[in-house]
């Protein structure tokens, strides 16, 4: 019996090793890998005087990555590609990891786009992104709004996107995925469309969310605050907020790019966002200036923005920016009753001057002033380097 035991150890290891062969002489998997990144160190001063009071430090920011993609031609299959992509270094590494940015599998069809599984950027924020929140503009654009809780998703996990090929000049993008990542009642679906005529690029997005997860230590408070500094009135002096509730949400985006030959171009884009919570009590300091408890059952709010730009590239080796952003007045309806929160208008005008080093490298300076309710201003600026391989 010993005997026999033995041989099939002996045996089940002479297979291992024919098969471990046999692989190792087969043809790579993938013919294709790439390593890619950035080397991007900048300093900011984030308001000298800050909106709500004091003075913000000097801040280095590091937003170096890297990342690795691939692609294989199968033999039984469409191509297959793939990407594993690290978070920026920051301050000491914590959040470098690969796959903290965009990581995927999928396909790519032969004139009939691609199609990927994984961790990336919804179809619409692709679009809130890029144009639009650049050279500082993202401060009000994209993170600085007062929808409590948020009204879309940036980069998320547990998602399958397609992106269609271009069809003359029509291309488009679907998406459905998790939205609150523990919760299999949580989920979004966006979509997103280009149209190119000429030298003008027609943008349009939407996303709809479901059951997303909104509590008072997360972003109906905390994170709220981080991005809105100083307190006025309405929902903008929201001082607590007992538990937590869901939202369902809704955001759509219409804009426009368009390049001349002189050097010229412009862009700009019109955000609508909104939520509707379920259910929620928070203490609030309304119009009247004293404050009260009030039950967000059924309520909600909505905001719209703005992002308007301009560019100039006809200056050898250089590049000019300047952009002006808005969020508007948001409005909430509660119980019936619907009003304008004041404290919650604020825009910011940002400049940006480009030099290129290298075609794989940047100087740059953004100067920005951001301005709340028209009566309180900060002025920042960042000077960057950035190399890209």
């Amino acid at each position: 019996m010993e005997k026999m035991f033995k041989r099939s150890i002996v045996a089940t290891a002479v297979t291992a090793a024919a098969l471990a062969s046999t692989v190792a002489m087969a043809k790579p998997a993938t013919e294709t890998v790439d390593l890619y990144g950035q080397v991007a160190v900048s300093m900011w001063q984030y308001g000298e005087h800050a909106i709500g009071g004091g003075d913000q430090p000097i801040t280095f920011e590091n937003e170096s990555r890297f990342g690795l993609r691939g692609s294989a031609d199968l033999e039984r299959a469409p191509k297959f590609i793939w990407q594993l992509e690290g978070g920026n270094v920051g301050d000491a590494g914590a959040g470098s990891g690969l796959g903290v940015r965009d990581t995927f599998a999928g396909f790519e069809f032969e004139d009939g786009g691609k199609v990927r599984v994984g961790r990336m950027l919804t179809p619409l924020y692709q679009m809130i992104d890029w144009p639009y929140s650049g050279q500082r503009a993202g401060a009000i654009f994209d993170w600085g709004g007062d929808v409590l809780g948020g009204a879309r998703y940036d980069r998320q996990s547990n998602m399958v996107r397609y992106d269609s090929a271009k069809m003359g000049g029509l291309n488009f993008s679907v998406a459905a995925g998790r939205g609150t990542e523990s919760d299999d009642g949580s989920n979004f679906y966006g979509l997103s469309a280009s149209y190119n005529v000429g030298v003008v690029t027609f943008h349009a997005g939407y996303e709809s969310g479901s059951d997303r997860s909104v509590s008072a230590l997360d972003s109906f408070y905390n994170s709220y605050l981080q991005q809105q500094p100083g307190f006025s009135t309405g929902i903008d002096a929201v001082k607590s907020i007992e538990g937590s509730t869901k939202s369902d949400t809704n955001a759509a985006l219409l804009g426009f790019e368009a390049y001349f030959d002189n050097g010229f171009g412009v862009y700009a884009a019109y955000k609508m966002e909104s939520a509707d919570y379920d259910d929620a009590t928070a203490t609030v300091t309304p119009e009247s200036g004293s404050a009260e408890t009030i039950n967000l059952v059924g309520a909600s709010i909505e905001q719209d923005s703005i992002s308007v730009g301009v560019v100039y590239g006809g200056v050898e080796n250089w590049q000019f920016k300047a952009n002006y952003a808005a969020n508007f007045d948001a409005d909430v309806t509660n119980e019936g009753s619907s009003f304008n929160a004041n404290g919650t208008e604020d825009s910011i005008f940002s400049l940006q001057a480009l030099y290129f080093l290298d075609p794989a490298a940047i100087v740059y300076a953004r100067p920005y002033v951001i301005s709340k309710d028209d009566s309180d201003h900060e002025f920042g600026y960042g000077l960057g380097l950035e190399y890209y391989f």
